[in-house]
């Protein structure tokens, strides 16, 4: 009730220019709104440095559905009455990627009340509150993923294996058509499907195919892989890249007037630094960066919130520092001398680090770029894999056997998110937020 209350208030009182992107994302939706197909690029998409050709467009194309209906039922409809409508759209999504979440928790944790602690620290994380009240093509993304996750596990837990195996293929082809950065996701989890499947082999139920609910799941899964070949199979034949550059698309004047390219003029190195000449010039090695800065600015970004206008929670941020690197550590701790994970466990740790491990490269690799000002940082690019990161982080204090230490880190843990989530926010927010509210 919390996390509806908390988001709705920002779906219904935020002003415009303050959710990440939501002004593009709007265009974008608007653009969609005009046509059943995928619309051309026009200036007024492409001058964002967004592109339509060859990119994931269903986010897009299900806000100019959402906006043909508002106009079919209130033609007069206003833009502030549109983007409200589309706002609480977005709730619903982070509503149904909470809901996952705690379905996912189900089937790892069995203890009723320790299933509901990542479903309490997903909704006290600042961030991801702050996200669900907006335009953002991130809220379907985390939905379709955190849905995938859950129906791997289930598979994985032999429920169903074939249906459940289809389903997961499903919701993470879907969430490829949202946002290419959840192919990295993609491969992780098929490569956890196929080493179960080999390691399983003998004893897994693969009958079924001939019955009708599977065989329409087939057909479903069978065309969202078509429109992501069409997609990305078809940019990596001609563009060699999962998505074509402007000057693939466009023309060098078009692509001119993008704010990406006035940014790299004005601030990007002409060659990327190696990493001997990024630490020869102060910066730190991969290694620094990777358990100190990354981890750093990831919390940060996520435990405040971070749009056209951002709250740092400066007073918090060493508290939530320690914990992570004290869970970070209890977790190795158990991995090595408590505990043996099941294989459900130990697929979605890997699936975590390998999605953190490439998010990780793709900063690093940005930072190189930039002079490590954190340019294009955002601690929401973890969001597919933050249920996943939340149950094993609620195993791992389960599973301490020493009472004390036990009680000690989850009550600090309950403290320090509930202190730093949107019940402080929204009692306080008119003394340092006021300017964000219309």
């Amino acid at each position: 009730m919390v996390f509806i209350s908390f988001s709705s208030f920002l779906a219904l009182n935020l002003k415009e220019k303050i959710i990440p992107d939501e002004k593009a994302h709007l265009i974008f939706s608007k653009h969609f709104s005009t046509t059943w197909k995928i619309p051309p690029d026009i200036k007024e998409t492409y001058s964002w440095g967004w592109y339509i050709e060859q990119n994931p467009f269903l986010y897009h194309w299900i806000n100019g559905r959402i906006i043909n209906a508002i106009d079919l039922f209130q033609p007069t409809a206003t833009n502030s009455q549109i983007i409200v409508t589309l706002r609480l759209v977005n709730v619903f999504y982070a509503l149904g990627t909470v809901m996952c979440c705690y379905l996912l928790s189900r089937e790892l944790i069995h203890d009723r009340w320790w299933q509901l602690l990542p479903v309490f620290l997903l909704t006290n994380t600042l961030m991801f509150v702050f996200l669900s009240g907006g335009v953002n093509y991130d809220n379907l993304a985390n939905l379709f993923s955190m849905a995938s996750l859950y129906f791997l596990i289930r598979a994985f837990k032999r429920y169903h294996f074939l249906t459940n195996s289809l389903i997961w293929m499903i919701f993470i082809a879907l969430g490829a058509l949202v946002k290419y950065t959840i192919l990295p996701l993609a491969l992780a989890m098929a490569l956890s499907w196929i080493i179960y499947l080999v390691l399983q082999r003998k004893s897994i139920d693969l009958s079924g195919f001939t019955k009708i609910k599977t065989i329409i799941l087939i057909l479903i899964l069978l065309s969202l892989l078509t429109l992501n070949i069409l997609i990305y199979g078809v940019n990596l034949i001609r563009y060699q890249s999962l998505k074509p550059t402007c000057r693939d698309i466009l023309s060098e004047s078009q692509c001119e007037i993008s704010p990406y390219e006035r940014r790299d003029k004005q601030i990007a190195n002409q060659t990327k630094l190696s990493i001997e000449e990024s630490i020869a010039q102060g910066y730190p090695s991969p290694i620094r960066y990777a358990f100190v800065d990354w981890v750093y600015h990831m919390l940060l970004r996520n435990f405040g919130m971070v749009g056209h206008e951002s709250y740092f929670p400066l007073q918090f941020i060493t508290l939530y520092q320690i914990l992570f690197y004290s869970m970070l550590g209890l977790s190795l701790f158990n991995l090595l001398y408590w505990r043996r994970l099941s294989y459900s466990s130990l697929s979605l740790l890997f699936i975590a680090l390998f999605y953190a491990l490439i998010l990780l490269i793709q900063n690093y690799n940005s930072e190189l770029v930039y002079n490590f000002t954190h340019i294009a940082f955002q601690g929401r690019y973890i969001f597919p894999v933050i249920g996943a990161i939340y149950v094993l982080f609620t195993k791992s204090i389960k599973s301490i056997p020493f009472w004390v230490i036990q009680k000690f880190l989850l009550i600090s843990t309950l403290i320090l998110y509930f202190v730093g989530g949107p019940i402080t926010i929204m009692r306080g927010y008119h003394s340092f937020l006021s300017g964000w509210f219309s």
